[in-house]
């Protein structure tokens, strides 16, 4: 689909089915491939026709401009925004572009707001997205499915808008790709594999990946799906119901090995993660399997 030069093209569909399931989360209102060179593509999110729609937009190549909460921000590749129409935003094709070459879906739902706004929280309105990352993935098989006519009713339509936002929603809570994890919150990774039993915190933690303590908390959780004191519990159980299973270790015994300072806390975080106390987990570990991995 993409043509190698920077001549303009408009690839768009539109959906409108009479027919649709009653228990729909979304319904897709368009998907479409474009690429624009001129300056007349000027897009004021509160002076729009679209209602209550949520609109995902994508770069491929060259760049656009967004303003949004009183910040300007240059859409250049692998850069996505997220905006609902209407709200206060504006998107444009800048004089300095050579051009601006973008995917975009736009989709409706009365129970899609507070999904969406979920999504926005944790993603801030303009994101970044590896062109093979599972989201971008999605919306070209959803543009391609729409190039050959197959999204024929409204049952398709919520299903495929549906699998978008799962993967959008996917993206903010699984571990990203190794290559697309900053090198500073990979040390910090390895840094708490190597010492999970020891008593570390958040500012230890911060130091070590060499950012402000907030910083580091924002990327972490972004990147990681878990805050980093999170993370720290999560391998920690993993470590206990392993001790749990091949040793003879006491309760608290199994707690210190992993860095817990006591029994009972160490008793109520298992509990939270594995949805059993540790002393039934290992009564019943011939039904588990030989690694348990959390999440």
């Amino acid at each position: 689909m993409s043509n190698k030069s920077n001549e303009p093209f408009r690839h768009s569909y539109g959906f409108r089915f009479r027919e649709t399931p009653a228990y729909e989360i979304a319904q897709l209102h368009g998907v479409g491939w474009e690429r624009t060179v001129s300056t007349d593509y000027n897009w004021d999110g509160l002076n729009r026709g679209e209602e209550g729609a949520f609109l995902f937009q994508y770069t491929l190549s060259g760049y656009g401009m967004m303003h949004i909460e009183g910040q300007s921000c240059l859409l250049t590749p692998e850069k996505a925004f997220l905006v609902w129409i209407p709200s206060q935003h504006r998107y444009y094709f800048p004089p300095e572009s050579d051009h601006w070459e973008y995917m975009f879906i736009m989709m409706r739902g009365e129970r899609l707001r507070p999904i969406v706004d979920e999504l926005i929280s944790k993603l801030g309105h303009v994101s970044d997205f590896s062109i093979d990352s599972p989201p971008i993935r999605a919306l070209k098989m959803i543009f391609e499915k729409a190039r050959q006519r197959q999204i024929t009713d409204g049952y398709l339509n919520a299903l495929f808008a549906y699998q978008f936002i799962t993967e959008l929603h996917r993206s903010t809570t699984f571990e990203k790709s190794i290559s697309e994890i900053p090198e500073a919150i990979q040390k910090t990774v390895h840094f708490i594999e190597l010492h999970y039993e020891q008593p570390l915190n958040l500012d230890e933690m911060a130091e070590n990946a060499g950012l402000s303590k907030y910083h580091f908390l924002r990327q972490f959780t972004r990147f990681i799906g878990l805050t980093p004191l999170e993370y720290l519990n999560k391998l920690r159980i993993e470590k206990a119901a392993e001790l749990l299973r091949t040793t003879e270790q006491t309760l608290d015994e199994v707690a210190g090995s992993v860095g817990f300072a006591g029994g009972n806390y160490f008793s109520k975080v298992f509990r939270h993660w594995v949805g059993m106390s540790p002393g039934k987990y290992r009564n019943e570990h011939g039904l588990a399997t030989d690694n348990l991995f959390l999440r």
